[in-house]
């Protein structure tokens, strides 16, 4: 027996269990985390998808069947309709996930709309493609898009990273700074 009355071989026991059920506890906690951030990455990188699906509106329209008007018109609505389903779902998800991204991908949506949106709208006046060369598309200027792109893309490695954001932001800031001094 010792001071505390029990055992040594009691005493040894309860240390156990407890460093057991610690270890326990924090595989559970990092478990967690690891299939949060596995299903959270599917989804933002789906969000992401969802939006380049609609940014190809812009060729696919330019692409479509001349020999089916009237059923490309349909096809074409119906598929842009589901992306647009698509954009306002993952919208939703992303404000209960992270304001960040929320934010930064409300200006990517809102910014696609504004040009992928023009895109589409003036290639449902030009007439269809009829042969293989019209297959071959000039760039329709969405390089403009790629900023908000890779803002979104940034503020998802933040929230999925495993250093803290305020730290990340803060040695970003700080790696910057040193970086316009020199």
């Amino acid at each position: 027996m010792n001071e505390t009355g029990f055992p040594p071989t009691v005493v040894a026991a309860i240390i156990g269990g407890a460093i057991s059920l610690l270890a326990l506890a924090l595989n559970a906690v990092f478990s967690n985390r690891r299939e949060r951030t596995s299903r959270q990455r599917q989804e933002f990188s789906e969000a992401f998808a969802a939006c380049m699906a609609y940014r190809e509106f812009a060729y696919v329209v330019r692409r479509r069947r001349s020999d089916a008007p009237q059923d490309e018109r349909v096809r074409i609505s119906s598929e842009l309709s589901n992306i647009q389903r698509e954009l306002a779902y993952y919208s939703a998800w992303l404000a209960t996930e992270s304001i960040g991204i929320s934010r930064t991908y409300e200006a990517l949506v809102a910014k696609l709309r504004e040009v992928a949106g023009a895109k589409i709208r003036e290639a449902w006046l030009t007439p269809p493609i009829d042969s293989d060369s019209g297959m071959n598309m000039p760039d329709l200027g969405l390089s403009e898009l790629k900023p908000l792109e890779e803002a979104y893309l940034q503020e998802v490695a933040w929230h999925l990273s495993a250093i803290a954001r305020p730290i990340r932001r803060l040695t970003e800031s700080l790696s910057h700074k040193l970086k316009n001094t020199k």
